[in-house]
């Protein structure tokens, strides 16, 4: 009983931390696709400062995701 505890409470876990994850990436995704629109240069230098905070957010999300994976997998992302 204690081990099916357990794995659903981690398969919890999991799956927050993947939604979290996938949550900045499409978040970063909008902002890096607007980033060229936006003539203000106030709010150009703001919008890059932004984007590299949830860079690091993303890089952040993703190891914890990763540290949740069972024993022996791997995933690799294509970019942060």
């Amino acid at each position: 009983m204690k081990t099916i505890l357990k794995t659903a409470l981690t398969a919890i876990r999991r799956s927050a931390a993947h939604y979290r994850m996938r949550s900045i990436e499409i978040n970063l995704a909008g902002a890096v696709e607007t980033l060229p629109h936006v003539k203000d240069p106030l709010t150009r230098e703001r919008m890059r400062l932004a984007i590299k905070e949830m860079s690091r957010s993303l890089c952040k999300a993703r190891a914890e995701y990763i540290a949740l994976l069972p024993a022996g997998s791997r995933i690799t992302f294509d970019i942060a």
